[in-house]
């Protein structure tokens, strides 16, 4: 499982903005936008923490692809719009 850290979480109209850390203490950053929409469809109840889809967005990502290919500040749609399974597989990391 990548090693994926939620820094920081901060809400703002439509969604969440988080500063992640991947690789441990001195591993790549980005930061990842989630949006309400995108939350909804993968979070099946609405009962996760937003950062946990976030975590699990990155982990799903970096299953496909390297930290360091990451573009600096990523929109979470763009897991379901590069990758046709990532609204399957997205779901199944959410808590992991």
């Amino acid at each position: 499982m990548p090693d994926v850290e939620v820094i920081s979480e901060r809400e703002f109209e439509g969604g969440w903005s988080f500063e992640l850390r991947f690789g441990g203490g001195a591993g790549v950053t980005r930061t990842l936008r989630l949006a309400w929409a995108d939350y909804d469809l993968w979070s099946n109840d609405g009962s996760d923490p937003p950062h946990a889809v976030a975590r699990a967005v990155a982990v799903f990502l970096l299953s496909r692809i390297t930290a360091s290919d990451l573009p600096a500040i990523l929109d979470a749609s763009t897991a379901r719009r590069r990758f046709h399974d990532a609204d399957d597989e997205i779901p199944k990391l959410i808590g992991t």
